[in-house]
């Protein structure tokens, strides 16, 4: 080693009298403070996202079980692109929700018309559970 190399060298002894800068005990305490908080923003976001993709999938019929990050980043990866083929189909939600609301009704005026045919029949001389012109009137209010 050249002589004048060691005048620049610090010796340990040295070091420890020398201040540490402001800019490395920031570093040093918040680098590992603003990962934890990273991370945990990143954890909160993959439990809603498990506690998303667990209840969708249940509706679905499908058993989920224990899952791991990769697992919920994967299904919800999955589900997505499921989402946009049914979207780019034309089975957005909107339109489901339509059919199956035009579904439901046509099934409830179908029973709704088998009640009143069945109780609008009674015997000679006896009354009707049902006044004729009101299930009449409910019938074409149904369609």
């Amino acid at each position: 080693m050249r002589p004048d190399a060691r005048s620049y060298m610090v010796h340990p002894a040295e070091y420890e009298d020398q201040p540490i800068s402001r800019t490395y005990q920031y570093r040093k305490v918040m680098k590992p403070m603003l990962e934890r908080k990273r991370r945990a923003r990143i954890n909160r976001c993959l439990d809603e996202l498990k506690e998303l993709m667990v209840t969708a999938l249940q509706a679905e019929g499908e058993n989920v079980s224990k899952l791991e990050k990769a697992d919920i980043l994967e299904m919800t990866v999955r589900h997505l692109h499921k989402l946009r083929r049914q979207h780019s189909l034309g089975l957005s939600p909107e339109s489901a929700y339509a059919d199956r609301f035009r579904a439901g009704f046509t099934h409830c005026a179908a029973e709704v018309s088998q009640y009143l045919a069945t109780n609008m029949q009674t015997p000679p001389g006896a009354e009707p559970a049902i006044d004729p012109s009101s299930g009449v009137k409910l019938l074409q209010h149904l369609g």
